[in-house]
């Protein structure tokens, strides 16, 4: 299976997707794009779940500053030779994101699509107390509609439907300037 990037430098490529993986749609993509194109234009931007690649390297295309996490070996091999062959500059993690979260710096952009054999709830609420998430900037978890996702203190939740899934964007407060 292969998908194409919407937008941006690499406008139109082709790139494949691991067997593995489970892409988001192009109207989900489109959407959200869209949203960040007026939001955040520009920033540091994690892919918490990279798969099929398809988020991280349209986000790559747009010109976001991207790093990737992937524990899938086979993806991982993918998601590097997609990054080269659109000439895209992705940093691109082997391992589970899970046991990454206090590891990796803070983001202005954090994307979520954990397996859904995973517990998606927990698993966001994991993200959104780790500190992953930079002051004023957005964690998008996507998950299927069926799933609802707590408010946290801290940050304001909208949730946008699309299809069979959904977008739980969490804006995080941003900090007091010191004085």
């Amino acid at each position: 299976m292969s998908l194409r990037i919407l937008a941006g430098v690499a406008r139109g490529r082709a790139f494949s997707v691991p067997d593995s993986a489970r892409p988001s749609g192009a109207r989900l993509r489109k959407s959200l794009f869209d949203l960040l194109a007026v939001r955040y234009p520009e920033g540091r931007f994690l892919d918490l779940h990279g798969g099929s690649g398809a988020i991280a390297l349209e986000a790559a295309s747009r010109g976001y500053l991207v790093t990737v996490v992937e524990r899938d070996p086979a993806a991982v091999r993918t998601l590097t030779a997609n990054a080269k062959a659109l000439g895209l500059k992705a940093q691109i993690v082997a391992g589970d994101s899970g046991s990454m979260l206090n590891k990796l710096q803070p983001h202005d952009l954090v994307f979520s699509d954990p397996p859904y054999t995973d517990n998606i709830p927990t698993f966001t609420a994991r993200v959104l107390a780790s500190g992953l998430v930079a002051p004023g900037g957005l964690l998008m978890a996507q998950h299927p509609v069926q799933t609802h996702l707590p408010s946290t203190e801290g940050y304001e939740l909208e949730r946008r439907v699309y299809g069979s899934n959904a977008l739980s964007l969490y804006v995080r407060d941003a900090e007091a300037a010191p004085e």
